[in-house]
Parts: C-alpha cells; sequence; structure tokens
C-alpha cells in the first residue's frame, strides 16, 4: 500500500465513518481523462483508494505493451493529488478481497465496463463513471506516432484472430487488407455488421506494404513463402501462418529476413503462452520423471495439414525434434481423421486430428512419476494438471492468460521489431527449422 494521507490517532471515529470509495487502473500514459475519472470518483466519497494494475497482471490479462512501468504509474496517481491512498492490483478476484479489507463504501469505475462488476453490489455500492469522450492512451500513442500500422494479406475472410486480439495490445493498428477476392475483401471493410470495419481494403499488395510497418500474411501454405518473400523484399517485417511448404522455402526467407534485417516471424499462438512455457520447463525438470508419452486430439484448425503442424511443434518442444520418426495414419469415411505418430527411442506420442463431432480433444502425457492432464483446446492452454506421488488430487497450474494467445505473439512482434531483431527468442528459426525437417521426415508438408 501507499498511503497518501496520515490522520491522527485521536480522529480514529473520524476514520471509521468515512465514507470510502475505491477505483481500479492501469493510468498508463496518465491523461486528461484518468484525472477527470479519478476526480468523479472522489466526489463520490471521504476517502479515495486507487488500485493500479502491476506489470505482471496487465499481461496476464491480456493488456500488452503497457508504456509506463508500475512505479511511473504510481507515481502518476500520486501527482493528481486525488488519491488518498494507492494499493497495487496484482491477481483476478482482489477487487472483492479489497472491498472487504478496506471497509469500501462505494466502488467506481468508469462505463466501458458497465455490468462486469455489479456482483460487488453485495459488498458495496457499485457507480459506473462516464470516460472522457475523445481521450485515451490509445489515442495519444497515436498522436505521438507510437503505433505500429499492420496489414493483412491475405486469401481468406478469416483473420486468425488478429483484428480483435490487436485491440488488447497497446501500440497495434490493424488498418486494412489486401485480398484478390472481392468479396474477402468486402468482408474486412464492409461494415461491423458484415466484417470487421477495417479503414480500408489496399489495390494491391504493394500498397499495403508500403502504407503499413507490419504485414500479416495469411495464406494457404502453397502461397505463404512467394507472399512473405514478397513482404520483406518491400522492406517490410512479416508475421506468416506456420508452417511453409518445404524446409528450403524456410531457409531462403529466414536467411533473406537476417540480410535485410527485418523480423520475420511464424505465427504459432501456443508458443507465446506462459503456461506452456511453465510446462515445458517442468517437464523437462523432471516434474512427471521420464516422460513415456503423449497422447494429444484437436479439430482441424484451418487445414489439417496445419493442425498436424501445431500438433508437432507441441510433441517437439515436450520430446524434441532429435531422432524422431514420424508417420500419419489417413482414415477417410463420413469423417476424416489423421493420427500422427511419433517414435523415439524411449517414448512416442500420438495426435488424433478429425473433423468429426465426437472429437474429444484434450493431451495427456505420461511420465515414470506422475501425469499431466490438459482438457478441451490445449493449444489455448490456460492451465494443466499434474498427478504426481501418492497423492489423488492434482495440482492446478495456471496464468491469467485471455484468448487464443495472437495477443501474446503480437507484443513479441512489437518488442522484436522495436529492438531490430530478425526474430523471436521465444520460437527461433532455428528450431523452427528443426521442426520442419521432422514434419519433412513424417511426409506432413
Amino acid at each position: 500500500m501507499f498511503p497518501i494521507l496520515h490522520h491522527e490517532s485521536n480522529d480514529m471515529l473520524y476514520l471509521f465513518h468515512m465514507k470510502k470509495v475505491i477505483t481500479y487502473g492501469t493510468f498508463d500514459m496518465f491523461h486528461v481523462g484518468h484525472q477527470r475519472l479519478l476526480e468523479r470518483a472522489k466526489a463520490l466519497g471521504d476517502y479515495l483508494i486507487v488500485g493500479v494494475t502491476s506489470d505482471g497482471f496487465d499481461r496476464e490479462r491480456g493488456k500488452l505493451n503497457v508504456r509506463d512501468n508500475l512505479a511511473q504509474r504510481i507515481d502518476a496517481v500520486r501527482q493528481s493529488g486525488l488519491a488518498d491512498e494507492i494499493i497495487v492490483e496484482e491477481y483476478q478476484g482482489q477487487k472483492l478481497s479489497d472491498v472487504v479489507k478496506h471497509g469500501v463504501s462505494v466502488f467506481a469505475i468508469g462505463n466501458d465496463w458497465r455490468g462486469q462488476f455489479d456482483y460487488l453490489g453485495k459488498y458495496c455500492e457499485v457507480i459506473y463513471l462516464e470516460r472522457t469522450k475523445g481521450v485515451s492512451s490509445t489515442g495519444l500513442r497515436k498522436a505521438n506516432g507510437r503505433m505500429l500500422r499492420v496489414g493483412i494479406l491475405t486469401d481468406t475472410a478469416d483473420d486468425a484472430d488478429l483484428v480483435g486480439e490487436a485491440n488488447f495490445v497497446s501500440g497495434i493498428e490493424v488498418t486494412g487488407v489486401y485480398a484478390e477476392d472481392e468479396a474477402v475483401r468486402h468482408a474486412f471493410v464492409g461494415g461491423a455488421e458484415t466484417g470487421y470495419d477495417l479503414q480500408k481494403a489496399y489495390p494491391d499488395a504493394k500498397t499495403l506494404c508500403e502504407e503499413n510497418d507490419l504485414v500479416f500474411v495469411h495464406r494457404r501454405r502453397r502461397d505463404r513463402y512467394l507472399a512473405a518473400k514478397a513482404v520483406l523484399e518491400a522492406g517490410k517485417p512479416v508475421i506468416v501462418d506456420f508452417p511453409f511448404n518445404k524446409p528450403g522455402e524456410a531457409r531462403d526467407l529466414f536467411a533473406l529476413s537476417r540480410e535485410k534485417d527485418l523480423a520475420l516471424i511464424e505465427r504459432v499462438p501456443l508458443a507465446y503462452l506462459n503456461t506452456f512455457h511453465q510446462l515445458i520447463w517442468m517437464l523437462h525438470g523432471g516434474a512427471v520423471g521420464q516422460v513415456l508419452s503423449v497422447e494429444c486430439a484437436l479439430p482441424a484448425l484451418g487445414s489439417f495439414r496445419d493442425a498436424e503442424a501445431l500438433a508437432a511443434f507441441a510433441v517437439t518442444r515436450i520430446l524434441g525434434t532429435e531422432q524422431a520418426e514420424v508417420r500419419r495414419l489417413a482414415l477417410r469415411s463420413r469423417a476424416r481423421c489423421d493420427r500422427v505418430i511419433f517414435s523415439y527411442p524411449d517414448a512416442a506420442a500420438t495426435c488424433t486430428i478429425s473433423d468429426s463431432a465426437w472429437l474429444t480433444p484434450g493431451m495427456t502425457i505420461l511420465g515414470t512419476d506422475g501425469r499431466v492432464d490438459i482438457p478441451g483446446a490445449w493449444w489455448n492452454m490456460n492451465y494443466f494438471r499434474l498427478y504426481e506421488g501418492e497423492s489423488a488430487e492434482p495440482r492446478r497450474y495456471s496464468f491469467n492468460t485471455e484468448g487464443p494467445g495472437f495477443r501474446y505473439l503480437l507484443a513479441e512482434a512489437v518488442k522484436v521489431i522495436a529492438e531490430g531483431r530478425a526474430e523471436s527468442g521465444v520460437l527461433t528459426h532455428e528450431k523452427s527449422l528443426h521442426l520442419m525437417d521432422v514434419l519433412a521426415r513424417g511426409d506432413l508438408l
């Protein structure tokens, strides 16, 4: 806690009867809108407590690339002269705890959160305050030229979650699209009721590259190489779907990105989820002993081949890329079902990809001393259960990650580009090439 005002001990009766108000925010790039919100909250009572979100909590809940650090944001709130006490919000569910702990009478928050905190009405009065129109941290970033403009080069009306996920990443603005198909272009710019309501449809790929700082190549596999190459040759960094059609294409593009000192980042959102990182660290640290088998199931996400590549990424992060023998069994009936089998000297993995409505997604990792279960959509992993020792009850590990993971990839892309790097340390070009070689050995490309 960061108390601002101190009362003499003989004022305890006053403190007991005072009307406490609490509000929360990130308060990034503190501006007049923040000031007015705090003024409105202050007017609701006698004592104002302001909760400032921690850097870690902002990232966990998907508010990425906040410009000012926690100390700077706390100082900005203090300088406003409106906070009687400043606390740090560090975890989901803390608001209820704070309301009870501090004896709060009024919970006040901006009206863009309307309805989200009605549950606190059992403990205090909940008031949604009007925001100051036309003023926001995002607007300030645009005015200061700190926004990274992103264009979409695609052949499908599916944006792979880019447009929605970009809304959670500070410093990113998705501007428009180029697609040869007019219907696809219209889906992106035809208005909120028909599509994504982007600013414009570019007349060609060249113009899209010229008017943006980063390009997302979202095309069928056979076209990814030439599209990504054109973007790099136009002098712009690129995010591109994984994988390419051949290992040779990947090697060529990685060399080109290094030559031009431009970022090339492959879209594997799972790679950027903190829960997945923790799982891999724990497995490699012996949490279940020696891993014996990995079994997973998933639907055809976009295409069967891309889903197989995603499964291969997860398996090889757990078991490695060396000495892996890979084969596919393709089953055809009223529903399609592919089973990809990975064989290692001391372990094995089986991945089932199907368009059957009866498929149950999930992943199970069996070891000599325990087991890990990841129910449901493991590729959007936000928790896993670890069974070990003699206890029948698992331990649950989780992060408060939101969405399908693309926002965390975008945040990494902003960082990579700002630092002038050609690749992300999360999924390096070398790691990608090792995985491409595994896919090629199993005829998965």
